[in-house]
């Protein structure tokens, strides 16, 4: 009985891992991708780093919405702050969820005639 307890144990731990590292690592791509639309989105209009940064998110299925991106720039120099934050209800056991808030933050700057354009 003791070793079928431990088993169970076991199996529960590999589950909560499993599905924490999934949503881990998810979180991981996407706050690069963030990284890479700040660095290459300074002159660019806020309309098209944000659907950059919603393309991103809906990539790797995270519920990023509008309200949950952040959004600054400035005109001299040329700079782009992005902060995100959203949640995920990660389940750590069968049934059982819990909401893991996650925040990325990047910032660019824009010189000229030096970055790639935004994709």
């Amino acid at each position: 009985m003791g070793r079928i307890i431990r088993l169970l144990v076991v199996a529960a731990i590999a589950w909560a891992a499993w599905h924490a590292g999934v949503a881990a690592w998810n979180q991981f791509r996407f706050s690069d991708d963030v990284e890479k639309i700040a660095q290459f989105g300074p002159d660019k209009d806020s309309a098209s780093v944000m659907a950059a940064v919603l393309e991103a998110a809906a990539r790797y299925d995270l519920p990023v919405a509008e309200s949950n991106v952040r959004i600054r720039q400035q005109d001299r120099p040329a700079e782009l702050y992005i902060d995100v934050s959203y949640t995920v209800k990660v389940e750590i056991l069968p049934r059982f969820e819990y909401p893991w808030t996650f925040t990325s933050s990047a910032h660019g700057w824009f010189v000229p005639g030096g970055r790639a354009p935004l994709r």
